[in-house]
C-alpha cells in the first residue's frame, strides 16, 4: 500500500499547477469579456492571486525575468481594463500565459538535476494542459508514464521528453508568424498581433536551447526577429505592408530554426522542412477542427488550411528539383497533399489525414537523405546580387515606390547577404556585423521611415563601399569560403541523382 501511493503521487501533484494555469488565463480572459469594470479587477486580481501563490516564487528562483514580465503585464493589464482596452489587455494576457511556459520548462530542467519526479510531473501538468498531450500521439505520454511507474526513469526520460517539449515551441514559433501572415492577408491587423505576441512569447521558452547550440548572437538575432513581428503588427503601416514585412521576417526565422534543427539549410532542404513542419501542423491542428464530419472548431479548421496550402505551395516551387532526386516519392507526396486537400474539403476523418502525413513525413525523409549531395555556386555572384538588388532598390524608391524598396533590400539581405556572413566573419567579424546591421536594420528602417531618397542613396552607397572592401578580403580563403558555403550555409546548385545540374529558385 506504501509503494502504491509513492508511485501515484506524481498523479495526485498533477492537477495542481496545470489546473492553476488553466484558472489565471481563464480568469483573465473573464475579465476582458465583462462589461462591468469593477468585475473585470476582480477576475484580474484572482488572476494575479493565483500567480503569486502558484508560481511567483519558482519564477524568481529559475528566472526573475520571467517574474518581471508577469508582474509588469499584470499591472498593464489593470491600466487597459481601466481604460477600456480590451485589445492591448488580451495582448499583455498572453505575455501572462506564456511566460509562465518558460517557468514551467525552466523548473522542469531543474527537477531532472535534482532527480526530482513529482517536480518534473508536477510542473509537466502545465505545458501537458496547454498542448493537450495526453490526447495526441506524442511519445512523452508514455515516456510520463513510465516516470510515474518508476521515478529512476526521470534520469533518461527527462530529457527525451524536453526535447520534444522545445520541438513544441519550435513549432509554434514558426507556426504564429505564418498565422499573422494569413491573419493580414485578410486585414485582419487584431488577429496578426495576437500571433505575433504568441510567437515571440512562445521563443523565449526555445530561446536559451537556441543560445546554448548556435551561441548567443544567433539566438539574440532571432529573439530579435520575432520582437520586431511584433512592432510590424503594432505599427500604423496597411495589411499589405505588414504582411510583406512579416514574410520577410518568417523567412529569416525559419533560416535561423533550421541551423538549430541542424538540418540542410540549401534551397530544397529548407523547403521539404518547411513542407515537414506545415503537415506536422496540419495533423494538430486537423484534430481538433473536425469530428463527425463536421467543423467543431472554426479557427482550427481556418489554420488547418493555411497551413495545407503553405506546404502544397513550398512543394509547388521545388517540384522539378524533387523529381529529380527521387520521382516516386516526389510523386507519392504530390498525391498524399491532394489527397489530404480532398479530406480536409470534405471535413473527412482525422485519422485519414493523420496516415497521409505519415506517409509524406517518409517520403520527405528519403527525399531529406537523397538531397545532401549539393554544391556550391560562386560565392562572388551573392555580392554581385546584393549590388544589383540594393541599386535597384535606390531607383524605385527615389521613384515613390517605398515597398518595392524595402523588399528589395530584405531580398538583398535574406537571399544573399545571409550566405556571406559566414566566411566573411571568419577573416573581419566588425565588418561583416557593420554590414549587417547597416543593411538589415538600419536601411530597412529608414525606407519604413519614409526618409528621403537623397539619405537613402547615402546610406546604399555607403553599404556598397563596404561590400567592396568585403569582396577584396574574400579571395584570401577562396578555396575554404566557397566549402563552407557549400557544406554549411545554401546550395543553388543540385547534383541530381540522374546527374543533371539544375538552378534552384530562391525560396
Amino acid at each position: 500500500m506504501i509503494l502504491s501511493a509513492i508511485t501515484t503521487l506524481p498523479l495526485a501533484f498533477s492537477a495542481n499547477l496545470g489546473d492553476d494555469w488553466s484558472s489565471i488565463t481563464s480568469s483573465l480572459s473573464n475579465g476582458e469579456k465583462s462589461e462591468i469594470i469593477e468585475e473585470s479587477l476582480s477576475h484580474l486580481a484572482d488572476a494575479r492571486s493565483i500567480y503569486e501563490n502558484s508560481f511567483k516564487n519558482t519564477a524568481i528562483e529559475v528566472d526573475v525575468e520571467s517574474n518581471t514580465l508577469i508582474e509588469t503585464a499584470f499591472d498593464d493589464i489593470e491600466n487597459n481594463l481601466e481604460s477600456g482596452d480590451i485589445g492591448m489587455a488580451s495582448l499583455n494576457r498572453q505575455v501572462v500565459d506564456k511566460t509562465i511556459y518558460k517557468i514551467a520548462f525552466m523548473k522542469m530542467e531543474t527537477a531532472v538535476d535534482a532527480s526530482n519526479s513529482i517536480d518534473f510531473i508536477n510542473w509537466y501538468s502545465v505545458l501537458e494542459k496547454k498542448f493537450k498531450i495526453t490526447e495526441k500521439d506524442y511519445e512523452s505520454n508514455l515516456l510520463v508514464d513510465e516516470i510515474i511507474s518508476d521515478s529512476s526513469a526521470l534520469s533518461t526520460n527527462g530529457s527525451l521528453i524536453l526535447d520534444e517539449l522545445l520541438s513544441i515551441f519550435q513549432l509554434k514559433t514558426i507556426e504564429e508568424l505564418e498565422e499573422a501572415s494569413a491573419a493580414l492577408e485578410e486585414g485582419d491587423v487584431a488577429s496578426a498581433k495576437k500571433f505575433t505576441y504568441e510567437g515571440l512569447y512562445y521563443y523565449r521558452t526555445l530561446h536559451p536551447a537556441v543560445e546554448s547550440k548556435l551561441g548567443a548572437d544567433s539566438a539574440n538575432e532571432l529573439l530579435h526577429e520575432m520582437e520586431d513581428a511584433v512592432k510590424v503588427t503594432m505599427s500604423n503601416q496597411t495589411p499589405a505592408e505588414m504582411k510583406s514585412e512579416i514574410e520577410h521576417i518568417a523567412s529569416e526565422v525559419e533560416l535561423l530554426i533550421r541551423e538549430y534543427e541542424g538540418g540542410d539549410t540549401s534551397n530544397v532542404g529548407l523547403a521539404l522542412s518547411g513542407i515537414k513542419d506545415r503537415l506536422t501542423l496540419v495533423e494538430i491542428e486537423y484534430l481538433d477542427a473536425v469530428a463527425n464530419d463536421k467543423i467543431i472548431n472554426q479557427v482550427e479548421y481556418d489554420e488547418t488550411v493555411v497551413f495545407l496550402e503553405k506546404a502544397t505551395s513550398i512543394f509547388a516551387s521545388v517540384k522539378p528539383y524533387l523529381m529529380d532526386l527521387s520521382e516516386s516519392d516526389s510523386s507519392s507526396l504530390e498525391n498524399n497533399l491532394m489527397e489530404i486537400n480532398s479530406i480536409v474539403s470534405a471535413k473527412g476523418k482525422t485519422s485519414e489525414v493523420s496516415i497521409l502525413v505519415g506517409k509524406s513525413l517518409n517520403n520527405i525523409a528519403s527525399l531529406e537523405t537523397l538531397a545532401g549531395g549539393a554544391v556550391e555556386v560562386d560565392i562572388f555572384q551573392y555580392f554581385d546580387d546584393i549590388e544589383r538588388l540594393l541599386t535597384e532598390a535606390k531607383t524605385v524608391y527615389r521613384n515613390g515606390d517605398s515597398s518595392l524598396a524595402f523588399d528589395l533590400v530584405s531580398e538583398a539581405y535574406l537571399d544573399n547577404y545571409e550566405f556571406v556572413e559566414g566566411p566573411l566573419g571568419e577573416v573581419d567579424h566588425d565588418l561583416m556585423e557593420k554590414i549587417e546591421n547597416d543593411m538589415r536594420v538600419d536601411l530597412r528602417n529608414m525606407i519604413t521611415n519614409k526618409e528621403s531618397p537623397d539619405v537613402i542613396d547615402a546610406q546604399v552607397d555607403k553599404i556598397m563601399t563596404d561590400l567592396a572592401a568585403a569582396k577584396k578580403i574574400v579571395p584570401e580563403f577562396g578555396t575554404i569560403a566557397i566549402m563552407i558555403l557549400a557544406i554549411a550555409i545554401i546550395s543553388t546548385i543540385v547534383l541530381s541523382s540522374k546527374s543533371k545540374l539544375g538552378i534552384l529558385p530562391k525560396l
